[in-house]
């Protein structure tokens, strides 16, 4: 089932370019992944995504996200919140 993943990291944008620098999320799009979008609220970034499964999204978290952290010394910690999608159209 899908979910949307929302995601807390308590970064700023800076960082957060740091992170996706080594990511590459632009052109090295992980398995499972429907949508990325980020924003800043109160000079914190906020991270939306939808992934087939949370299988997708946890497996791309251990693999990829969290060795880009530790490369660049963002918190690991994070507050994430996990939707199951009852309906999602991809036009």
């Amino acid at each position: 089932m899908p979910i949307l993943r929302i995601t807390r990291r308590h970064i700023d944008q800076e960082m957060y370019d740091a992170i996706n620098a080594r990511v590459d999320i632009d052109h090295r799009h992980p398995v499972g992944l429907i949508m990325h979008g980020a924003l800043e609220t109160g000079g914190t970034i906020e991270v939306a995504q939808v992934w087939e499964s949370d299988h997708y999204a946890q497996r791309y978290v251990e693999d990829v996200l969290t060795p880009a952290l530790q490369e660049v010394g963002a918190p690991l910690d994070a507050d994430v919140t996990v939707f199951e999608l009852h309906h999602l159209v991809t036009p």
